[in-house]
């Protein structure tokens, strides 16, 4: 395998992959995380060494592209004080 960079940037929960295949969107938090992108839609998990990747079927692409952008707009709005939540 060569050397490659992997470009990215996170948006709250939401991360942006860059790569020369193109555009890819995940959302999760650290060692658990749903995404898609250009060589199709897939989960992975793991911690320490130890992970884990499936592949999921092309349906679920939209799904978790719509799930990335209200997770990311409700962690947005929370964190520049628009949204309140009193526990």
């Amino acid at each position: 395998m060569g050397f490659y960079i992997k470009k990215g940037f996170n948006i709250g929960p939401i991360r942006i992959n860059f790569s020369k295949s193109g555009i890819g969107f995940s959302v999760g938090t650290k060692g658990l995380r749903v995404g898609t992108g250009p060589n199709g839609n897939y989960i992975h998990g793991g911690r320490q060494g130890l992970y884990y990747r499936k592949s999921l079927g092309s349906k679920w692409g939209w799904a978790i592209l719509l799930l990335a952008f209200i997770v990311g707009g409700i962690f947005y709005l929370i964190q520049s004080g628009i949204i309140t939540i009193n526990l």
